[in-house]
């Protein structure tokens, strides 16, 4: 009899997508994912954490004079939030090709808002967001689906 099971979890393990399965988990849970960069992105940091910029005192008299909420003006010497980035950071998408998570943005803009995007590497997350997308999201869903692919 035990001979049996051990025959039927193997058959069951070879019958386990990890792909498939690694795909849907990061479908699932996308909207976690992409508040990873979004997080980042408040604090002034790009995906490899480093610090993206931070405010004039032109820009911060612009903003003034544009009467801006107070919550979101940009203040001279404060790190850049994104906030007034328009369809930018709504517009943050992800797909999972190839075992990557890879992230977009369908509000990229003129050449020069996609290049300064580009160039300061601000569509991703770091080390330690990768960190967190593949212990605390994908590594407890896969086990989780493993073992109810098992005991089916």
């Amino acid at each position: 009899m035990s001979d049996w099971n051990v025959a039927r979890y193997k058959q069951r393990l070879r019958a386990f997508n990890v792909e498939k399965t690694v795909n849907s988990i990061v479908r699932k849970n996308k909207k976690e994912i992409i508040k990873l960069n979004k997080d980042n992105l408040d604090k002034g940091l790009n995906s490899e954490d480093l610090l993206v910029g931070s405010y004039s005192t032109y820009t911060q008299a612009w903003a003034f004079r544009k009467g801006k909420e107070a919550n979101t003006l940009k203040i001279a010497g404060a790190n850049y939030n994104f906030n007034w980035t328009g369809k930018f950071i709504k517009g943050i998408f992800i797909t999972y090709e190839n075992n990557k998570i890879k992230f977009f943005s369908k509000g990229m803009g003129l050449t020069s808002k996609t290049r300064f995007i580009t160039n300061n590497n601000l569509l991703g997350v770091s080390k330690k967001g990768a960190k967190v997308i593949n212990n605390d999201i994908i590594q407890p869903n896969l086990q989780d689906s493993f073992k109810n692919h098992l005991n089916k």
